[in-house]
């Protein structure tokens, strides 16, 4: 396969696919060079949603014979979170895909879902609309007659067309009966404090957010926005969820401890973080900025620091070369495991500095404020390419969401501009490390080392 594919999908994934012909055609052809990856490209979990829709409605287009199974879809589909998992699933309904393959995946995934009641109490619309869509108007309308209107031949009909997928059959049909509308006694939690919201919206305390909101506006258009919210789910599970490396920096930052307090909590973390990943052979050169707007502030105090600390830690743990040079801090970070964010930021010193020793590739892991002779990174940056330096050179920012608008903080347009908000994220950069030192034209044995690198959890 030609590495500039997987590039490109790197470039792109946190893009949303909205009126991206490019993007389009690089995910039909990255479907056509590696399919069993591209399977695996389902549950990456920094893609945008707008992909995985794509990579979807791809692989529902296989041949049946295919080594893409329907079933091997219908697995990494459910290695998603169930409702991310159902709005990737919305696209087979969106697009009017009617074959036989998008029938059997939508029903295998739904159906068989162990969460099908959770789902449907959750987002009952979307899942009636897509179950309708799969299974046709005409076969809905039987379903929800024999539903109703129990038989010999309508048992056998729900087993056949329905039934068959579920693990509990008996849990399916009560699901099935509320998507449908059809009176049942629910003894499933879920369902019966859903149907019991529509009386009292006190009794839906725990659904989604958006769920309550809908039925506020049907049954109980009295009660105030602030109540709704207030019982909601989605405040409780909105919170941030760092790495164990970042949290163990953050924690220890915020309470001003020392080095030896922490030192085997780190290293026991930091095994365990670099247990699934596999050793980069390479020369990296990473400028660590430390000065004091790594710190941040608010809600983001020392999340930077904590997050690029963490980064750091992993590369040197994965690549096999790895030479330090930092901008500020109270302390050499190779020296003492917690130096504080201080000083001023003089990113132009440190690239020369790196440049100098002509390693592989540089990470310059940086918020991007550049308060010492502001643009001469960029300069140096420049002058590196006149002088034939052509290794690869990326500004990693540690960024608190993935909606940060970065703009003034890019250092240049030759640097090659990664976010990253999670330590996590150093998949992606030791799959970029990988594709710089390799050829061309990647075998697939080298396919399936990016696929460890960036999939494997």
């Amino acid at each position: 396969m030609d590495k500039k594919l997987l590039i490109e999908y790197l470039n792109c994934r946190q893009i949303p696919l909205t009126g991206q012909e490019q993007m389009v055609t690089l995910h039909r052809r990255l479907c056509e060079a590696a399919p069993e990856f591209y399977l695996y490209l389902l549950a990456d979990p920094f893609a945008d949603l707008s992909h995985k829709r794509e990579m979807l409605a791809n692989l529902i287009r296989l041949p049946a014979a295919h080594t893409v199974t329907r079933q091997r879809i219908v697995e990494q589909l459910r290695v998603l979170p169930a409702e991310e998992a159902l709005l990737v699933a919305d696209v087979i309904r969106q697009r009017r895909i009617n074959n036989r393959r998008a029938r059997e995946i939508g029903l295998q995934l739904l159906i068989g879902h162990e969460q099908f009641p959770q789902l449907a109490a959750a987002r009952r619309q979307r899942v009636t609309l897509l179950l309708k869509h799969l299974l046709g108007e005409r076969t809905w309308s039987s379903v929800r007659r024999f539903l109703a209107q129990p038989s010999e031949v309508g048992e056998k009909f729900l087993q056949r067309e329905l039934l068959h997928y579920a693990p509990d059959p008996a849990l399916a049909r009560e699901t099935l009966c509320f998507l449908a509308g059809v009176p049942f006694d629910p003894t499933d939690p879920t369902l019966a404090k859903r149907i019991a919201a529509r009386e009292q919206l006190e009794h839906g305390e725990g659904l989604p957010r958006e769920t309550l909101f809908g039925l506020r506006g049907i049954y109980h258009r009295d009660v105030p926005a602030s109540r709704v919210r207030s019982l909601s789910a989605s405040a409780a599970r909105s919170e941030r969820q760092d790495g164990p490396l970042t949290v163990l920096y953050r924690e220890a930052l915020h309470r001003g401890v020392k080095s030896e307090e922490y030192s085997e909590e780190l290293w026991r973390r930091t095994e365990q973080a670099v247990a699934s990943l596999p050793l980069i052979e390479g020369r990296l050169a990473v400028v660590l900025d430390l000065s004091a707007s790594m710190a941040s502030s608010g809600e983001r105090a020392y999340h930077p620091v904590a997050l690029a600390l963490a980064l750091v830690q992993l590369l040197q743990q994965r690549v096999t070369s790895v030479m330090l040079y930092q901008v500020g801090g109270s302390a050499l970070a190779s020296e003492e495991l917690l130096p504080k964010p201080r000083g001023v930021t003089d990113l132009a010193s440190a690239l020369l500095e790196a440049a100098r020793t002509q390693p592989q590739a540089i990470l310059l892991i940086t918020d991007g404020y550049e308060n010492v002779r502001p643009g001469d990174a960029a300069l140096v940056l420049q002058g590196m390419r006149l002088l034939g330096l052509a290794m690869p050179v990326y500004q990693v920012v540690p960024v608190y969401s993935r909606s940060e608008q970065l703009q003034q903080r890019h250092l240049g347009g030759d640097f090659q501009l990664l976010l990253v908000h999670h330590e996590q994220g150093v998949r992606e950069v030791l799959t970029r490390l990988f594709l710089d030192y390799a050829a061309e034209s990647i075998s697939p044995v080298e396919v399936e080392q990016v696929q460890q690198l960036l999939l494997t959890r």
